[in-house]
């Protein structure tokens, strides 16, 4: 279905969270799941971001997208004490009626340390001071934030790391260069090491075939996620 069928009838909430783990290599067991936004149709056609983003910024929600899709992840997993993430841009965090937002929904929520937000490492190392600023003002509430697509992009990783940050996505590109570059597992080796000494997890992102998770296993990385275990799902399932 072309994009252009759906703008007619096109409302937030259309948009739903759908979920994907995040493994625990060690236990073999889901450790958190993060949260996607997808378009989903009344015929039950399913829609990627990159399908309607441009429809959320042309229609001015961009900010009002993030509200919602925390709301929902909040309400589908308050009842139990999964873990889970959604996604913020570098102008989400910037928005001080979005914090508000989220801190007001913390405050009588259950074990909100369960709970936090990814910023692109490109947003994260372009806006280190006003990320600096969200966490500031998060922290106390439990809300952690990661830091995805390290690698990505340069830029100073050892200053990002000076942050108090629950986690760090390599990106999945990076990691499938492993075996061609040593340097590849050396930048890797030495983020890992930075981040353990500051009790920061590691994730291994966007893994889609055995031949990458082998090499991952190698590596002092914890957690992993990505179609090799399991796409996003409109269900999140404890196991």
């Amino acid at each position: 279905m072309p994009v252009r069928e759906i703008t007619e009838n096109y409302t937030l909430d259309c948009i739903v969270p759908y979920f994907q783990p995040i493994i625990d290599m060690r236990t073999e067991r889901v450790w958190r799941y993060e949260c996607l936004a997808r378009l989903v149709t009344p015929q039950q056609q399913i829609f990627m971001p990159s399908d309607f983003l441009h429809i959320i910024e042309r229609n001015q929600h961009v900010h009002a997208l993030a509200a919602m899709m925390f709301s929902k992840s909040a309400a589908y997993f308050k009842d139990n004490n999964l873990a889970w993430n959604i996604n913020l841009n570098a102008e989400d965090i910037t928005d001080t009626r979005l914090l508000h937002s989220f801190l007001a929904q913390m405050a009588d929520y259950s074990n909100p340390s369960r709970v936090s937000v990814e910023i692109s490492a490109d947003a994260a190392l372009h806006h280190h001071e006003a990320l600096k600023h969200f966490i500031d003002k998060s922290i106390d509430s439990g809300i952690g934030v990661f830091v995805d697509n390290l690698g990505r992009h340069s830029g100073n990783v050892r200053n990002l790391m000076t942050l108090p940050l629950r986690g760090i996505k390599l990106d999945g590109g990076l990691l499938k260069r492993l075996s061609e570059s040593p340097e590849v597992e050396d930048f890797i080796l030495g983020i890992c090491d930075m981040a353990y000494k500051s009790h920061i997890s590691i994730v291994a992102e966007h893994i889609e075939d055995t031949d990458t998770l082998d090499k991952i296993k190698t590596l002092p990385i914890h957690y992993a996620q990505g179609f090799v275990f399991s796409k996003p799902k409109s269900t999140a399932v404890s196991h």
